[in-house]
């Protein structure tokens, strides 16, 4: 049996799905079975490499299922592994071949001891990247200490752990156990809804020091980059479905940490509605944040912000007039001008 099991949602990545596969096979570490879930992609290319892989090599496993979406895919894989521990690598991103072996290392390997082992990452856009890291220093985080830091996992400015699936070695049994959490229906944050519970639930945490292994690319398709008129509406299930996660896992300041959360969500709605274009932006603008539910909000919630971008958007979200919502809208045009 393997020792890891790498799952790979797949959909529609054909232009990528070479390079990501690649860099799993040429993992160091070689007890690894790698699980790609094929999303019932409609590119006519990808299914087919998929099975290439698998009849290469008998470390992959390939399921096709109907397109249910990325989290129906990770969890069909998470279903079909057979490892104690779990790693996720989505389809269009790649990896550094020491990974498996470096996160590998600094389990507990022991069956009373739930583990997390998190890397770091870099973003991969064209002719940039860009290195990110935890919130926390490097090192063991167990008992009092992770305690803590379960009481600020989210609604901070910078979160104490990335809080993506990927990038990160996970006993199996805090995702399997943690699975009835997951709503289909969420489509930003759904590796929160995953990673949350995990971490309330797991022994320790493992914070590696300089393990940039994980490229993240960045696809222009993303629900944070392009406008989307239900963010909203999903900022708030997220709200209520990770509320319910720190009750039931009895996290005492968890209102208080979803309020900072929400707050801090609002952020990405504001450059959302931003980017829906100029004609009716201060309507959109002022529709949602002139609501009485979400002014309240912001106001009976203060952030500590760092970030003069973001400096920029919370006065604007504090006070939605049109002077402020423009030249919001003119340095986030000049932003996404320079980036794309």
């Amino acid at each position: 049996m393997a020792d890891v099991s790498i799952i790979v949602p797949v959909y529609n990545t054909a232009d990528y799905l070479d390079e990501c596969v690649k860099s799993l096979l040429d993992q160091t570490y070689k007890n690894i079975e790698i699980i790609l879930v094929d999303d019932g992609s409609t590119d006519g290319i990808s299914s087919g490499m998929c099975d290439n892989y698998g009849a290469a090599d008998s470390r992959v496993i390939v399921i096709h299922k109907t397109n249910g979406g990325l989290m129906s895919a990770w969890i069909a894989g998470v279903e079909k592994a057979t490892s104690k521990y779990l790693c996720f690598v989505d389809g269009d991103d790649w990896v550094e071949p020491e990974m498996v072996e470096k996160l590998y290392i600094k389990v507990a390997n022991k069956d009373d001891i739930k583990d997390i082992v998190s890397s770091s990452y870099i973003i991969e856009k064209t002719g940039e990247s860009k290195k990110m890291d935890s919130g926390l220093p490097a090192g063991i985080y167990e008992k009092e200490e992770l305690l803590e830091i379960q009481k600020k996992l989210l609604g901070e400015e910078v979160r104490p752990i990335i809080m993506s699936r990927c990038m990160k070695l996970i006993d199996n049994r805090l995702i399997r156990d943690n699975i009835k959490y997951c709503n289909p229906d969420i489509r930003m944050a759904e590796d929160v809804n995953i990673i949350l519970p995990a971490i309330l639930d797991c022994d320790r945490v493992t914070i590696l020091d300089n393990a940039y292994f994980y490229h993240y690319r960045l696809v222009s398709t993303s629900i944070v980059h392009k406008y989307n008129s239900g963010l909203l509406s999903n900022i708030e299930l997220n709200y209520k479905t990770f509320l319910d996660i720190f009750k039931e896992k009895g996290i005492a300041n968890g209102e208080y940490q979803m309020n900072r959360e929400f707050v801090q969500m609002l952020f990405i709605e504001m450059k959302n509605e931003l980017r829906g274009g100029w004609q009716g932006c201060i309507e959109r603008v002022k529709g949602v944040f002139k609501r009485e539910d979400i002014a309240t909000r912001i106001h009976e919630t203060p952030l500590e912000i760092s970030s003069k971008a973001n400096k920029l958007l919370y006065m604007c979200m504090k006070k939605p007039n049109m002077l402020n919502i423009a030249i919001s809208y003119l340095v986030l045009r000049l932003y996404d001008m320079k980036t794309n």
